[in-house]
């Protein structure tokens, strides 16, 4: 059977049958080389218990026979792991469809391993110059993100950059939508996350909105932006949504620990592959409702959440299905393929 299909098989048990989540985000790692002003991950100290091999191997072995569908190695930054090329080649062998999130770093230096193993690289770049090495609080990362990207278009792989969007880039839509078309790869958009200590970065409601026609003009030009156009709306002009990620993203921690992806609104979950298998909890009264819980949340305005509860949204999913120029089709065509 053709992948694609299968993953389309999958999807649709999930959707229609079970309601449970099909895409696997793990952190491999809570350690990182970067100290970004916006993020609070390296702030934490990692705890010591990242997950071994054989248990990420016994974990993806689980989520295969519990209907997953994609594996998404993050971190902290995945690449400080050095078996992480041979975690995702486990699991493309195992049948997932493979991403990794990275800074991009070290991925010059690994990209011959990892376009056999992953089959679409995120690289987070905020920046079209060595300003990006400030905003990131490391020195040469602008440089290794680049050469890491062009270095993975020169083998034949798949790669994708992220620019998260706040008030030290407010310039950045159009730099780098230039950036990325001179390097062939296509983009995408998201605005900071806010937690107490960044809140001082954030765009104002004022300053999103003219970051995001400047995305929405850009793409109306035929720039490679992979945002699609609801979720731009969305940030112009916000409304409410129902939000599925529960019923798309698991994600795991690199203790082994799970909490459902992106969620503010999760509380003080408890579940662990280290004690419970992924049957066990994805049936837990527990999980069954906080799936419920989020179903009449629309906090998140990051991209992820926003585009799944699109899809999924069967109403939306049904209006935009038969429009002339699908909207679905394309997307998945700009996120999976070249």
């Amino acid at each position: 059977m053709h992948p694609y299909l299968r993953y389309a098989l999958r999807y649709i048990h999930s959707r229609f049958v079970t309601g449970r989540p099909i895409i696997l985000t793990h952190a491999l790692t809570h350690r990182c080389n970067s100290r970004c002003r916006i993020c609070d991950i390296w702030r934490s100290p990692p705890n010591g218990a990242e997950m071994t091999t054989p248990e990420v191997e016994a974990m993806l072995d689980d989520a295969w026979r519990q209907n997953f569908v994609a594996y998404v190695a993050l971190g902290g930054e995945p690449m400080l792991r050095r078996d992480t090329p041979d975690i995702l080649a486990y699991a493309k062998g195992r049948g997932f469809y493979t991403s990794l999130i990275t800074n991009g770093t070290r991925l010059a230096e690994e990209a011959p391993r990892l376009v056999e193993s992953a089959d679409l690289i995120w690289v987070s770049l905020d920046h079209d110059s060595p300003y990006h090495d400030e905003m990131r609080g490391l020195d040469g990362a602008y440089e290794g993100a680049v050469a890491g990207l062009r270095e993975v278009h020169r083998l034949g792989g798949r790669a994708r950059i992220n620019c998260v969007l706040s008030a030290m880039n407010p310039d950045a839509p159009e730099k780098m939508a230039r950036l990325a078309a001179k390097l062939g790869v296509r983009i995408a958009y998201d605005p900071m996350e806010v937690f107490p200590g960044n809140e001082e970065h954030t765009l104002t409601p004022e300053t999103r909105r003219a970051a995001f026609k400047k995305v929405r003009r850009l793409k109306e030009r035929g720039y490679p932006i992979l945002n699609s156009y609801e979720f731009i709306q969305q940030q112009l002009s916000p409304r409410r949504y129902s939000c599925s990620q529960p019923r798309v993203f698991l994600k795991v921690e690199e203790d082994g620990g799970i909490h459902p992806f992106w969620c503010p609104s999760a509380g003080d979950a408890n579940w662990s592959l280290r004690r419970q298998g992924l049957a066990e909890i994805l049936a837990s009264p527990e999980w069954r409702s906080f799936a419920e819980l989020a179903k009449g949340c629309s906090r998140c305005n990051n991209s992820s959440t926003y585009e799944c509860s699109t899809f999924y949204d069967a109403q939306r999913f049904a209006a935009n299905f038969y429009k002339p120029k699908n909207p679905y089709f394309r997307f998945i065509e700009e996120f999976g393929y070249r």
